[in-house]
């Protein structure tokens, strides 16, 4: 069994529609909402978290104990670091690590204890591969952007690595799906303007993953 999980509720929503789901028909459990399906003869559970790294984290947990999934699958949007990749592309992660735990002054932002290798992915159509950051902080301000910039980062989310992390500790595959929704913006609306880019982008990422990604790595 495998399971395909989104974060925000616009992401939920989006997914939903791809596969025509009621929302009436999902099921509760502590962290969010769920959907037992089957596509393309997989047996599939979609399934919504909270944000952030420690609501993600224990949402997984919660699912691989529950379903003994074999693998997850995390499709999401994400904020874009380096220049070269626009608004809706596809990032496949190979790398992702945390960057929110080192003492600035001190370490390097990206420290190689803290990455993680995903599982290779065997994918037809173009996309992106490199390093996913994640921070429980949105990557927003001029600051931040500017030190992430200094990175190899491709990308930064909010519950990537969190969620690779629990599935390693279970022996669980994991492949991380991402579209870049938006990126930060350098001026008095910058945080508000971002979000806006984001919310027009978001439903058009996830039902893309869904509909040509998805299915290729089940």
């Amino acid at each position: 069994m495998v399971g395909v999980v989104v974060t925000s509720k616009l992401e939920w929503d989006a997914l939903l529609g791809v596969y025509g789901i009621d929302e009436d028909l999902t099921e509760k459990y502590p962290y969010g909402e769920y959907y037992r399906t089957t596509i393309y003869d997989k047996e599939v559970v979609l399934f919504r978290c909270p944000g952030r790294k420690i609501m993600s984290s224990g949402a997984v947990q919660y699912m691989i104990s529950k379903f003994s999934f074999s693998k997850v699958v995390f499709l999401g949007t994400s904020t874009a670091v380096c220049d070269y990749v626009d608004y809706k592309d596809v990032f496949i992660p190979s790398l992702v690590s945390e960057y929110d735990i080192t003492i600035r002054e001190l370490e390097p932002l990206i420290k190689e204890n803290s990455i993680i290798e995903l599982d290779k992915v065997n994918v037809s159509m173009d996309y992106f591969d490199g390093l996913l950051g994640t921070s429980d902080k949105s990557l927003v301000t001029n600051k931040d952007y500017l030190m992430t910039k200094e990175t190899d980062m491709v990308a930064s989310d909010t519950e990537g690595y969190a969620i690779a992390k629990i599935c390693k500790m279970n022996n669980v595959k994991v492949v991380i799906l991402k579209g870049i929704s938006d990126r930060p913006l350098n001026n008095s609306n910058g945080y508000e303007e971002q979000f806006e880019v984001y919310e027009e982008n978001a439903g058009i990422i996830i039902k893309n993953l869904a509909e040509n990604y998805l299915t290729e790595v089940l």
